[in-house]
């Protein structure tokens, strides 16, 4: 079965699953994130897979992308994008994820992950400390930002851009503000750790007020990759490097065609019957998008 399947990735997969990645390349933002995937003939504990997907607004089309890597170093960034790319990518605080890497590309940070840092420290089953306080107002600020960002009416990305600025670039600044002002309190480590994280990314945060078209976190790419995480709980490893290049193979194609709205069974059965019955078919009337197979 595992063969079956490495088979198929390299023979019917391998040219929709070249398209796609550069239909990522093209993409104005790209959201990027990893997870970690056993492999039994790496010498290290395991490798990655890296998800790549296009916005759920202002991209020509619905892409979700999976690489595979041995490491989880920043350089697998530019194997997927080229060293060239010049668009936007959202992306958390991970320190791979550097300007260094793509100079000509715009950095945008997710704001989730920084309200997430803040959040913790609010359970109950932790003890209260002091400066709790500072940790609820950050996160009150961010959940009005992200209630007010869902209100937004706008028809392109620079409208949107204008919008944020209109109405959330005031209740950014004062969350900067007020945590700024806490730092020179001396807080306690966890909030120091939580404060210094959102000012290391505060640029990238700023972002948002210039690029519309940069979601205000990864939620969307963190659902794609979540299947994975699934699989990894059932099948626990890939034998070979090879299987784990299969399943990235297999798993972008199968999210691509989740995002266009395909019966994805069907659309798998389109795909091998028309790879096993041609020998050079035409790539882009099979694309998940393609009015064919729409």
């Amino acid at each position: 079965m595992a063969r079956g399947v490495i088979e198929a990735g390299e023979r019917f997969g391998q040219k929709i699953y070249e398209r796609l990645r550069q239909e990522i390349k093209a993409a104005p933002v790209v959201q990027l994130d990893e997870t970690p995937f056993q492999v039994l003939d790496l010498d290290q504990s395991h490798g990655y897979f890296w998800s790549a997907c296009s916005t759920e607004e202002f991209s020509p089309h619905q892409v979700s992308y999976f690489h595979y890597a041995p490491s989880r170093s920043g350089k697998v960034i530019t194997e997927i994008l080229g060293d060239d790319f010049s668009g936007g990518i959202m992306c958390d605080g991970f320190s791979g994820y550097s300007n260094n890497r793509l100079p000509e590309a715009y950095w945008g940070t997710c704001l989730v992950h920084i309200n997430r840092q803040f959040k913790r420290l609010l359970d109950p089953k932790i003890t209260r400390f002091q400066g709790q306080s500072i940790a609820s107002d950050a996160v009150r600020i961010l959940a009005k930002v992200f209630h007010i960002e869902k209100r937004l009416k706008y028809s392109s990305a620079s409208e949107k851009a204008a919008q944020r600025r209109q109405h959330l670039k005031a209740m950014i600044d004062d969350f900067y503000q007020l945590i700024e002002e806490a730092l020179t309190k001396s807080p306690l480590k966890p909030l120091r750790n939580a404060i210094k994280n959102a000012l290391k990314l505060k640029k990238r945060v700023y972002q948002m007020f210039r690029h519309g078209e940069l979601p205000l976190h990864n939620n969307h790419n963190e659902q794609l990759i979540r299947p994975t995480t699934l699989v990894r709980k059932n099948s626990l490893f890939a034998k070979s490097t090879a299987g784990a290049k299969a399943n990235a193979i297999w798993y972008s194609i199968v999210q691509t065609a989740k995002l266009n709205h395909l019966d994805v069974f069907k659309y798998l059965e389109t795909l091998l019957n028309a790879f096993t019955k041609r020998e050079t078919p035409e790539i882009e009337a099979y694309l998940p998008w393609a009015r064919e197979i729409q």
